[in-house]
This record gives C-alpha cells, structure tokens and sequence, in this order.
C-alpha cells in the first residue's frame, strides 16, 4: 500500500512539472521584433545591465558600411559596449545594409531595433509612424554642415554659371551636401546640372572631389565644407576657391523602431544623449566615431530645408 501512494504522488509531480513545461514559451525572446522586460520593475536609467528587466536582450543597430566590414567593428566596439551598459541589456550588435532604404525596412520589420540613418533619409524616417527620432550627432562644435562648389584659383571661374561647358565631380546623388542642395543651388542660378556640363562624374569620396579639383582633374565640384580639411598640406587650401555655399543642413538622425516597449526607448535615448567628448572617458568611447563630439536632441522639423530640397528637385525633374 505504501509503494502504491509512494507511485501515485510521484506521477502527480511529474504531470505537474510537464504542464508547467508545456506552458512556457522557450523562443519567446528570439521572436522577430518581440523584445519585452521579463520583469515588471520601477528601475531607473542608471541601473546596471545585471539588475535590468532587460538584462537577457540583444539589441541591433544598423548601419551603412563607410569602411571594411573587420573595421566597422572595431570602431564600434567601444561604443556599442557603452550603450549596452547603460541600457541595461546584454549585447548591442552592429548590423550593416546597403543602403538607407534596407535599413529602414529592417527596422519597421524589426529585424534592427536602433538606425543610424543619414541626413537625406531623415525625411522619410520622421515621416514613417512606426519611427521615433532620438537624437543627432554634434561634430565640429555644431549639429549642422553645408556643402559647398570649389574649383581652382587658377581656373578663372569665380561664379556658378560660369560652370557652364566645365568639367564637374560630384560625390554621390545620395548625398544631400554633395550633390542634392549644390545641385538646388545651380538650378537657381540657372545652370542645369544635367545639362550644361560638359563631362560629369561621382567619385564616390568627398576629399577625392577637393583631391581631384586641386590636380585640376576636374574644373569644379562639390563636396562637403570640412572636405578640405583632408588635404595633408594644409596651405593647398589656398589654391582653391569657394564658388557657393549651400544652407545648413541637420546632422543626421539616430532613430528606433516605435514596437520597443517606452521605457527601452527611453533608455535607448537617455544613454546617447549622455555620451560626450567632456570627459576622459566619453572621448575614449567616441575617438573612432568619425569626429562624433556627442548627441543632442533631435526634432523633426530639423530636415524641413531637406524636403523642401527634395520637392524642387522632383518638380524639376517632372518638367
């Protein structure tokens, strides 16, 4: 009789422990876009990664490749540690795509959870519902830059039109400062880029445009206004000319995906918007981050002058 209730309570406690079983979901945090705290808890921004509800987490930023991949990786490594620690996750990971267009679409499929778009994408990243804005990079002291048109000293151009029959480089008709506000710039000086050059070509690099004006490889170009700042003698500068100046245009955005839960948005934001260069150790997380200085707040109407751009060059382009 003994062995019998000895037999019956354990096959009480296996049923028991394979219902419990049968009732957890063992993927739950691998489910694409599914990132939610395990516990509920009043914790603050400050806490570390091992008292965090989201402790388990892995987040994804995504970016362009401006360099090799094995690089990429490691100027990021110090940066993504630094998020991480103060999200209160496990790991952020970088993850890379083609282009701006690809990395918004992972980020509304959930397949990134943080985008660190360009400047020219802004417009449709603020505009999509299912993007937040969080920040923008400061470089150089400031949250803005301009393009600008150069050509040498010696070439006797001195204004736009006189770009007309002239050999012209250009960056990258995705660039907003090297290609779309110069190109805005010409259409109202009433130059067709088009049109009246006689030769055109993307380099592909901005100081390859300053490089190859400078060797008088090209007439003209445009670029970025820090471009020439990469010449290694400095005094070569002075054999360049300024033929134009663009408007300022917003620093970039860094934006995530709306389906993470508020408070990891706000996590997410607070940690960026914490890291600058003013101290020894925010200019140890930010020195391989192409001049990043540190993050400000962002605001959706800071890319207005780059829709407006946008809508000239496409009435242009419809006539």
């Amino acid at each position: 009789m003994g062995k019998k209730l000895l037999i019956i309570v354990f096959l009480s406690m296996l049923s028991v422990y394979f219902i419990g079983c049968c009732k957890q979901d063992p993927d739950n945090n691998d489910k694409k876009g599914s990132i939610q705290p395990s516990v509920q808890t009043n914790q603050t921004n400050s806490e570390s990664s091992g008292s965090s509800p989201y402790k388990d987490q892995v987040l994804r930023l995504g970016r362009i490749p401006y360099t090799n991949s094995t690089q990429m990786v490691v100027q990021h490594e110090a940066f993504l540690k630094y998020l991480a620690e103060k999200i209160g996750v496990k790991a952020v990971r970088l993850q890379t795509a083609p282009d701006y267009s690809s990395i918004l679409k992972k980020l509304v499929a959930g397949e990134i959870d943080i985008a660190w778009m360009a400047s020219l994408s802004a417009v449709e990243a603020r505009n999509n519902p299912e993007v937040e804005l969080l920040c923008k990079p400061v470089r150089y002291g400031t949250t803005s830059y301009r393009g600008i048109v150069l050509a040498r000293q010696d070439s006797g151009i001195r204004t736009l039109r006189d770009l007309k029959n002239k050999k012209f480089a250009w960056v990258d008709k995705e660039s907003a400062s090297a290609y779309l506000f110069p190109k805005a710039m010409m259409l109202e000086a009433n130059i067709d880029p088009d049109r009246d050059f006689a030769e055109v070509d993307t380099l592909g690099k901005h100081d390859a445009v300053v490089y190859n004006v400078l060797l008088g490889k090209y007439d003209a170009g445009a670029c970025y206004d820090d471009a020439r700042n990469t010449l290694r003698d400095k005094s070569k500068k002075d054999e360049l000319i300024i033929l134009a100046t663009t408007q300022d245009i917003s620093n970039e955005p860094l934006v995530c995906r709306k389906s993470l839960p508020q408070d990891l948005r706000e996590k997410i934001k607070s940690a960026l918007l914490g890291l600058n260069n003013k101290t020894p150790e925010g200019r140890e997380i930010l020195k391989d981050l192409a001049d990043v200085q540190g993050f400000v707040r962002v605001d959706g109407r800071d890319y207005d002058s780059i829709e407006k751009v946008l809508k000239a060059l496409e009435k242009h382009n419809k006539n």
